[in-house]
């Protein structure tokens, strides 16, 4: 029992940390400053994939408080946000690899990433069967198909260079897109889809052998 007291604790106080880093940066990105604008500048800067990511993070959390992690529905969210802000994290350092990283930089593609898989894998209960992992990977896609498909709107360029089609050519984009980033994002859904299961039949059988 105390041990679980301590986990529930350490569990708690981690949601808190999250909300706040992910609230913190969310609110760095709509006040426009992160863009040197107005708060017009900072929805449209929701735009971008990392930052509607984060926002969704402050969301998931918001649940997690209210205590909806045992609805359905919480549990695909929950994980459809851990590949998204693992994508976030994944892509900005190793596919964007920005020369200089400030501050909110780290705070929005590492810190808050870091701590969102820890509080994914040891505060969320529930989990998709490892049948249902492709469900993951149909956000990314669709943010994808809706990116190439309006083009510059609403930043007045495309969000991302390598899925700028006028710089790249469409054939490029897609090449790179669908036979590199897909195949990769799609297996690592599926890895932590399968960690995550195997931990939640770890904690089942030791509920059931102190029964």
């Amino acid at each position: 029992m105390n041990q679980l007291n301590r986990l529930d604790k350490f569990n708690g106080i981690l949601t808190y940390l999250l909300f706040i880093l992910s609230f913190w940066y969310t609110t760095n990105t709509l006040s426009g400053t992160s863009v040197d604008g107005t708060l017009l500048d900072g929805i449209r800067n929701q735009w971008y994939f990392s930052n509607h990511s984060v926002t969704s993070v402050v969301i998931v959390s918001v649940l997690f408080w209210s205590r909806f992690e045992d609805k359905v529905w919480f549990k695909y969210l929950a994980q459809i946000v851990l590949v998204n802000i693992v994508i976030t994290g994944t892509g900005y350092h190793f596919i964007l690899a920005p020369e200089t990283i400030d501050f909110y930089g780290h705070l929005g593609h590492t810190i808050v990433p870091i701590v969102y898989v820890i509080f994914y894998f040891t505060a969320v209960r529930a989990h998709l069967k490892l049948s249902q992992f492709w469900i993951l990977i149909i956000y990314p896609l669709l943010y994808l198909g809706l990116a190439l498909l309006l083009g510059t709107w609403p930043l007045g360029q495309y969000p991302y260079g390598f899925i700028d089609v006028d710089a790249n050519g469409l054939e490029n984009v897609l090449r790179f897109t669908l036979l590199v980033m897909f195949p990769v994002y799609t297996v690592l859904a599926f890895l932590l889809a399968l960690v995550k299961s195997q931990l939640e039949k770890r904690v089942f059988s030791k509920g059931a052998d102190s029964k």
